[in-house]
Order: C-alpha cells, then sequence, then structure tokens
C-alpha cells in the first residue's frame, strides 16, 4: 500500500507540515519535539516512506533552491566565489540556480524578480560595476527592499539596502600591497586603482604611505578599469614619471603594466618592482612571477552562503556585515630599492 506524508500525520497526531519538517531533518528549526520526531520517524520507517519534494515544499514553503546573480562569468575571482558557493549548497542539499545580467542593472533587477518568482529560498548578489549601479542606484535599492526572500550582497554594498553584506577586506589589501613595497625601500609608488569596491584598495594604499611617512603625490595614483589595456596606458605614463615601484589593482593591469617595461627597456624587478592583487592564474605564468595579494574568493563564497542557508532555515531578522582578510603572495617581481 503506498503511504503518504497525509496517513503519516493522522497516524502521527500532527499535521502534514510537521511530517515533512521531520522528513527533511528540519525539526530543530521548528521546535518540535523530540518525542514526536521519533514517532514520525517510525511511522515513515515501517512504511517505507519516501517524501516527494513537490509536496514538501507546498508543506514547508521552501524549494531548497537558492539563487546566484552574477555580473559575468569570465572574471576568475567570480568563478572562485561561485566554487565556494555551489560547495556549501550541495553540503546543504541546496539547488543552485545561476543568473549572469551580463553589467547590466536592469537585467540584475529583472533576475530578482525571476528567482522569486520561482521560488527560490534566498538569493547571493554580486553587482554589475559601480557606473552601472551608480547611475540606477535607486531602482536597484528599491528592488532589493522589495524581495521577499534574503538577500546577501558580496563585495558591493549599498548603504540603503537592508542587506547582510560579505567581502574581501580591501582596505588591509592595499595596505599590504604598499607596505611590501615601502619596507623594500620604494618611496615613489605608483598605484594604479579600479574600479567599483577597489576605491578601498587605494585607501589601503594611501594609508601605508601615511604611516610611513611619504608625501602622497596623486599624479602617481591612477585611474584604469581592471583590463590589461588601461594597466599598460597607466603603466606607461607612470613609468614615465620616475616611480621605482607600481602597485596595479588587480594583476591583469599588473600585466599591462610589465609590458609597457618591457617596451621602456626597464627589467622588472631590477628597474621597477611590480605588485598586483586577486592571485589569478596569469600571476604565476607571467615571465617574472608576480607578487600579488590573493583574495580568498572560495572560501568567501562558501561562507556567503553559509550565512544566506542560515537565514533561510533560521529566519533571521538581523544583518550582518562580514570582512575576510587577503594574504600578500611573494613571488619575484619586486625587489629592495
Amino acid at each position: 500500500m503506498k503511504i503518504t506524508a497525509k496517513d503519516i500525520a493522522r497516524e502521527a497526531g500532527v499535521s502534514e507540515a510537521t511530517v515533512s519538517i521531520i522528513l527533511n531533518n528540519k525539526a530543530g528549526h521548528y521546535r518540535i519535539s523530540e518525542k514526536t520526531r521519533q514517532k514520525v520517524l517510525e511511522i515513515a520507517e515501517r512504511y517505507e516512506f519516501t517524501c516527494n519534494p513537490i509536496a514538501v515544499s507546498l508543506a514547508t514553503r521552501k524549494t531548497h533552491t537558492i539563487g546566484l546573480i552574477l555580473p559575468n562569468l569570465v572574471n576568475p575571482f567570480l568563478a572562485n566565489i561561485s566554487t565556494g558557493i555551489e560547495k556549501c549548497a550541495q553540503e546543504n542539499e541546496y539547488a543552485l540556480l545561476l543568473c549572469n545580467c551580463e553589467e547590466n542593472v536592469q537585467q540584475c533587477v529583472k533576475y530578482l524578480d525571476i528567482l522569486q518568482k520561482r521560488y527560490a529560498d534566498g538569493i547571493l548578489l554580486v553587482l554589475p560595476r559601480e557606473k552601472e549601479v551608480n547611475a540606477n542606484q535607486r531602482l536597484v535599492e528599491a528592488a532589493l527592499r522589495k524581495c521577499r526572500v534574503p538577500v546577501i550582497l558580496i563585495e558591493h554594498y549599498l548603504q540603503k539596502a537592508s542587506c547582510d553584506f560579505m567581502a574581501v577586506d580591501n582596505v588591509q589589501g592595499g595596505y599590504l600591497a604598499a607596505e611590501y613595497l615601502l619596507k623594500k625601500g620604494h618611496t615613489r609608488i605608483g598605484h594604479i586603482a579600479g574600479e567599483q569596491f577597489t576605491r578601498q584598495r587605494t585607501c589601503g594604499y594611501l594609508k601605508a604611505l601615511k604611516d610611513y611617512g611619504i608625501p602622497i603625490d596623486r599624479s602617481l595614483v591612477m585611474q584604469g578599469d581592471f583590463s590589461i589595456e588601461s594597466g599598460y596606458k597607466c603603466g606607461k605614463r607612470l613609468l614615465g614619471l620616475g616611480v621605482t615601484a607600481v602597485f596595479a589593482g588587480n594583476d591583469y593591469m599588473a600585466l599591462g603594466v610589465w609590458r609597457a617595461a618591457r617596451e621602456l627597456g626597464l627589467r622588472i624587478p631590477e628597474d621597477v618592482s611590480l605588485v598586483g592583487f586577486d592571485d589569478d592564474p596569469v600571476a604565476v605564468v607571467m615571465d617574472v612571477p608576480l607578487t600579488t595579494v590573493r583574495q580568498p574568493g572560495t572560501t568567501l563564497g562558501k561562507a556567503a552562503s553559509e550565512m544566506l542557508v542560515q537565514k533561510i532555515e533560521a529566519e533571521r531578522s538581523t544583518y550582518q556585515q562580514y570582512y575576510f582578510a587577503p594574504q600578500l603572495i611573494e613571488r619575484s617581481s619586486a625587489a629592495a630599492r
């Protein structure tokens, strides 16, 4: 005889929703007594009952699905974050829906709506480029405030959005890079800033200069866009200003600086020291392996996913911010002055 959750509920003297919660190992979150849990499990085992996931979803109003919205699928750091998220989802038996908004804020907002309509229990979100978000900030903040499920922002924080937030400590990362060069005797250090949250890396760079008593020369801080080409253009200008070292806001821009130095007949690290950020695979395949600041992307993604699962299952209403410490990876691209 085929038995249903309704039959088990009737025999156990509990609701069908309680049966679904117990059979999906969620009893601890709903204050269900151990006696009731054992009774339901005994009846289910006696009749060799197997859960219907659709029925469970209807009873618990949970689909065991989380959504992930990314600004692109080519950034290696985002790939590491995704790996950590997927690992946590697997461990907690959650399905993962991946959405690529291609740096488009309107598409990002559409995906927030779509994931809720598909009954995702929660959403992890890495926003598009800062200039895109700034141009549509009210739209993004309004969409996040309207969300009916928990949302965790990764890397890009919005003050007026009531969301949990998780990121790498970019200020500390910028400080580590600049301090490393300062300790090697460099005082004329150029910096190529990136977009969005990487401006905090610039803050770390400036703080290190201040702490070591080095006057800040704003002409040595240039704006890039994460690309090799922007690193090349900014690097050429910085090298023309006589810097002895360059801290690039990411490894791709550092690669551009290396190319510019080679064209100018300068050697790394003999003539110019170079430090990047991210610890991208490109860092170890350069002619001179790149000293860089490593971001714990996989760890960050896993922690963000774990925070989301906890918020879904415990229905926590408070909001948290958490920052991960970066790590300086010393290779061969920097030398003492």
